[in-house]
């Protein structure tokens, strides 16, 4: 199998194993208090006031940068052992460069994790709208989870709960298929929690399956319904749909490992990965983002305030956001987005600053979404 190669300033990243190299649970722990972080050093946090206004001095992708990305997609797509894949770039001012290749036009690609972006932006909604609040405790929407009365909303947003992640369970990995609330639930309590709520941070997608129960108490609609009304409505972006539990995907690229199409499927994941897309729309919902278009400035400051190291260099979490700082020839470049993976599938949404651009990747099949997003974005530097 080949590979891109890796030169200074691209990325690798797994979302599945990042940041979880921590001890096994050890089974239900009493917290009467919260406790206080004891993770490695956080990051300091950013400032979106000039993101936010900056487009509108750019001027878009010139000629020269169009045939680079050509290129650089190309190159990409045959290094990667990718079945098809779908790429955006979009630089302020302009319009997206787009390429698709080993699916139809038509065809929408999984974008896996990189959906928490839209449960945390539905959560930041009903709590600007003061239907919840942030610092709310999951007890007050959902029982029986583990030092639920401590743990708060925002700590499953930014992955401070403590609590275990029930994808991780053999039991489950040998089962397949969606969980029930309950079932997750029962799983949870199992397990154990790994810390006192806000001690460490670890990766948890029962935290956003957690989220998503939470939206559809408050809003008395499914998630995916809820989502839609709050989050993608809002956006100029039309190739994108959060998938319901039935939906046929009729319309989505079969996920595919080296052989065969895989087990799982997009209608699993819910609030912790539901979204279906082209790159083209990711981009544009990122535009939207961005300029304030979802929700207000101030509470997209308040995702990037707290950022957590992940375990990997240069890797940060907010709430529902990550933030990349890619090393780089000339010193690091700050990305802010979200990346996503599962077995047959690999996805990567980032905002660039220092470019004020977009780039937006999604493959069937094995590689790195992050190493490709950087060729692309290695594209604009050359002018």
């Amino acid at each position: 199998m080949t590979s891109i190669r890796i030169k200074p300033g691209m990325i690798v990243l797994s979302l599945w194993t990042a940041g979880c190299a921590v001890a096994e649970p050890s089974g239900p722990e009493a917290c009467r208090a919260l406790a206080a972080y004891t993770g490695p050093p956080m990051r300091d946090d950013l400032t979106l006031s000039a993101l936010t206004r900056a487009a509108a001095n750019q001027s878009g992708l010139s000629s020269s940068e169009v045939l680079r990305l050509d290129t650089a997609f190309d190159a990409a797509f045959g290094a990667t052992n990718a079945r098809s894949m779908t790429a955006a770039v979009w630089q302020g001012g302009g319009e997206s460069w787009t390429m698709q290749q080993g699916a139809s036009q038509a065809q929408l690609h999984y974008w896996a994790s990189v959906g928490k972006i839209i449960t945390a932006l539905t959560v930041m909604q009903l709590d600007a709208t003061g239907r919840l609040s942030l610092d709310d405790p999951i007890s007050a929407f959902v029982g029986d989870v583990p030092n639920g009365d401590r743990i708060t909303l925002r700590m499953l947003l930014n992955h401070t709960s403590g609590l275990f992640s029930a994808n991780e369970d053999p039991r489950q990995q040998a089962r397949r298929g969606p969980l029930t609330l309950s079932e997750e639930l029962e799983i949870l309590a199992r397990r154990g929690p790994y810390s006192c709520p806000g001690a460490i941070w670890r990766y948890s997608n029962s935290g956003y399956a957690l989220l998503g129960a939470v939206i559809e108490e408050v809003t008395g609609h499914p998630y995916h319904v809820a989502a839609t009304d709050l989050v993608l409505s809002r956006s100029r972006a039309r190739g994108l749909r959060m998938v319901a539990p039935d939906d046929p995907l009729d319309d989505t690229v079969p996920l595919a490992g080296p052989a065969e199409p895989t087990a799982f499927q997009p209608t699993y994941a819910q609030a912790a990965g539901g979204l279906v897309a082209d790159a083209g729309s990711m981009s544009v919902l990122l535009q939207d983002i961005f300029s304030g278009r979802i929700v207000p400035e101030g509470q997209l400051h308040e995702m990037v305030d707290d950022l957590f190291p992940m375990g990997g260099p240069g890797l940060w979490y907010g709430l529902g956001v990550m933030v990349y700082d890619v090393p780089g020839e000339r010193g690091p470049t700050t990305w802010i987005g979200h990346s996503g993976g599962v077995a047959g599938g690999r996805a990567v949404i980032a905002y660039v600053p220092s470019r004020h651009a977009i780039v937006a990747v999604a493959f069937t099949g094995e590689g790195s979404a992050e190493a490709t997003a950087n060729l692309l974005i290695s594209a604009l530097d050359q002018d």
